[in-house]
């Protein structure tokens, strides 16, 4: 990393670019990392409109635009010869029994219900746009967005889909039902997740793999489409199926 952040520093020096206090007054963020990195940025600063670029100092990195070895093309952004791809979040909150409500902040990848440490199986209802289109009893269900599709869901089961694509996909966790698939839906669909029952243990919802926040009897889950989305620096001419190609080989 060092190596990397000193070339940065000089280079943005070269090109009259300063640091700055203010988040509101960043141009440009670099993240130096995996996916996990650049998923931890998006949510700090996707507020912001502020493009990311992601250097993959990590394992997969499906969303870092430069390996590692690439840093030294950096100098191309910073110069401007980029462009910036706009990918969809997913803003999730929780409906108390009484009428409050929870909001979570927004997530690039996916949000997740899921039981406590204790394995134990959940049985719940989900509804798009107030009609009930499943009853699963799963170990939980992940709700990803396109850009998310490669993560979580994936390993649960779930379609890859093109990160342009505006819709979510729900991915039941080890469905005790053959019948109980993945479902793809309109990235406009207001997703709910209620009547969620499990015995002796407690349900949580995880943000991004990020923030975790435990869910109480009689709570539903919402989920919709965030006003806010994660800004992506791209240069390569890279497609997105030759980037998963490449990436699934090394898994």
């Amino acid at each position: 990393y060092s190596e990397a952040v000193d070339y940065l520093i000089t280079k943005a020096s070269d090109l009259n670019y300063k640091v700055v206090d203010n988040v509101a007054d960043i141009d440009l963020a670099i993240v130096l990392g995996g996916d996990g990195s650049i998923l931890n940025s998006a949510m700090g600063l996707c507020c912001y409109d502020i493009p990311i670029l992601g250097i993959n100092f990590g394992t997969l990195g499906y969303m870092a635009e430069l390996e590692a070895a690439d840093v030294l093309l950096v100098k191309d952004v910073l110069e401007g010869s980029f462009v910036v791809e706009s990918r969809m979040m997913i803003s999730p909150r929780i409906i108390h029994e009484d009428g409050s409500e929870v909001s979570l902040p927004p997530a690039l990848n996916d949000v997740v219900i899921s039981n406590g440490p204790i394995a134990r199986i959940l049985n719940f209802k989900v509804s798009c746009n107030d009609i009930l289109i499943k009853k699963c009893r799963a170990d939980g269900m992940v709700i990803a967005t396109p850009t998310g599709s490669t993560a979580y869901s994936m390993s649960a089961g779930g379609p890859i889909l093109a990160p342009a694509l505006n819709a979510l996909c729900l991915t039941p966790i080890c469905p005790h039902s053959f019948s109980n698939r993945p479902i793809i839906l309109q990235g406009e669909s207001i997703v709910k997740l209620h009547d969620i029952e499990v015995r002796e243990n407690s349900v949580y919802v995880t943000v991004d793999g990020r923030i975790a926040k435990e869910m109480k009897k009689g709570d539903i889950l919402e989920i919709t489409r965030a006003e806010t989305e994660t800004k992506l620096v791209r240069l390569k001419n890279n497609s997105f199926l030759s980037v998963l190609s490449s990436k699934l080989q090394d898994v």
